[in-house]
């Protein structure tokens, strides 16, 4: 028998197809905003691929707690930014209205060269994408809230 335990607000913003891409963290049941948490570190992202749904409000977090110094995350596509010093941790939220792929990098001095760089999806993804569950499995999420103690059994 396996558990998998899922956390979605009932309109989630993000989605995502493998388990190592957001790390999301859902605001309280039935709110539109999600949030996508990115660790920065010497000198990578976790996870390097964001996905986010195109026209919904989401919260990208740039987690440097765990950095020796200061970090980015800059999309130029979109002219979105956040920077967070080393120790700390940056919060914006926005609504993503073109869909597309969009690179993402610390912009500050050496970094991008050093390898910190990822990609932010904005697509029209639905509330019937897969989401991945802590067994490893995917299922499907066909709507309606899911509360973040409901447990699935396999």
């Amino acid at each position: 028998m396996t558990l998998g335990l899922v956390a979605v607000s009932g309109a989630a913003a993000v989605t995502w197809t493998q388990a190592a891409e957001n790390a999301v963290r859902p605001e309280a049941p039935g709110s539109n905003a999600g949030e996508v948490w990115v660790a920065s570190t010497e000198f990578k992202y976790a996870p390097a691929n964001v996905r986010v749904t195109a026209g919904r409000m989401v919260t990208l977090v740039l987690d440097n707690s765990g950095g020796e110094t200061e970090h980015g995350l800059f999309v130029p596509g979109l002219g979105f930014r956040l920077q967070a010093k080393a120790g700390e941790i940056a919060r914006n939220s926005t609504v993503f209205v073109k869909p597309g792929e969009y690179r993402f990098i610390c912009d500050l001095p050496g970094h991008q060269e050093a390898g910190m760089k990822g990609k932010l999806i904005v697509g029209p993804f639905g509330p019937a994408d897969e989401l991945p569950s802590i067994s490893g499995g995917v299922q499907k999420y066909t709507g309606g809230t899911v509360r973040p103690a409901l447990l699935q059994r396999e």
